[in-house]
């Protein structure tokens, strides 16, 4: 599962709107800024593959860490 919130830290970073990096993906406006309130969780592969190369990440840096074990 991504990180929405990831996708929209990275995205400001680099100094992009949710419009740049719409055009820079392909996708919606709109659906960018879904996937970075959390509105939408399971985005396909491919969707994943844009946001990564847009924002010159490698896809495991859009991944929701995992959870650390309560001892």
């Amino acid at each position: 599962m991504i990180n929405g919130m990831k996708i929209r830290e990275l995205r400001k970073e680099k100094g992009y709107t949710s419009l740049d990096l719409a055009l820079r993906t392909n996708l919606s406006k709109s659906y960018i800024e879904e996937l970075e309130r959390g509105d939408k969780k399971n985005p396909s592969f491919a969707t994943i593959e844009k946001l990564a190369d847009a924002l010159n990440v490698l896809i495991d840096d859009l991944r929701i860490p995992a959870k650390a074990p309560t001892i």
